[in-house]
């Protein structure tokens, strides 16, 4: 399964009501293809310059957006371009009444032995090099933070220790590999993905605010 269609089975999945007030972070025109074929109605999207569609330009880690002004806050490949991945986070939880639905890269054993062997990068070099945009939307390399469970949860423990929070993850790739490597490696991948889910590099992150109890 793609990224994309990591994505889109993860809306099906986590927001039920087709009518439910939605803000999407930093988003692309990904974004707006994929809520128009799931047919969303009411869907903001941030950072798209595209005409007669509903978008805003707003910092995804500092706004002025309400609390709870959405339903669900959404972000796909983002968070890794803010210079304050956290706060990030954070700004998604507090905007958000019912729900938070986050896709990054997985911080796992095996993605940072790829690193290491220069399988895969630490800053977003290739990103510039395709004339895409790097830290906070410049022209300077973003380091690719990749996340793990038990930094969320301390995330939303230090915000909220009053709340026992009700956080989701899944975990899917979309390993690429090129011609020249072994043909086998994609079924050897996929096998040992079968039994260690969470080495794969795509990690989502849903936070269900409808089912947090407090703990104090």
């Amino acid at each position: 399964m793609d990224r994309i269609q990591f994505y889109e089975s993860l809306v099906i999945k986590k927001i039920k009501n087709k009518n439910a007030k939605i803000i999407v972070f930093g988003a692309s025109e990904n974004d707006l293809k994929i809520f128009k074929r799931l047919n969303y109605k009411n869907v903001t999207f941030s950072n798209l310059n595209i005409e007669n569609h509903n978008t805003i330009k707003i910092n995804i880690h500092q706004n002025n957006l309400d609390d709870g002004e959405y339903d669900y806050s959404i972000t796909n490949a983002s968070i890794h371009h803010s210079s304050k991945p956290h706060m990030a986070i954070l700004e998604m939880y507090r905007v958000s009444r019912e729900g938070v639905l986050i896709i990054e890269a997985n911080d796992s054993l095996l993605i940072r032995a790829a690193i290491k062997l220069n399988f895969a990068e630490e800053f977003e070099i290739s990103a510039i090099k395709n004339g895409s945009t790097g830290v906070d939307n410049t022209n300077i390399p973003n380091f690719i933070y990749r996340w793990n469970e038990r930094e969320i949860y301390k995330l939303l423990n230090s915000y909220k220790p009053d709340i026992i929070h009700d956080i989701k993850f899944e975990y899917e790739n979309d390993v690429r590999l090129s011609k020249n490597m072994f043909l086998g490696l994609k079924i050897i991948l996929s096998i040992f993905f079968l039994f260690f889910k969470k080495q794969q590099n795509l990690m989502s992150i849903f936070i269900n605010k409808e089912n947090q109890k407090k703990r104090f």
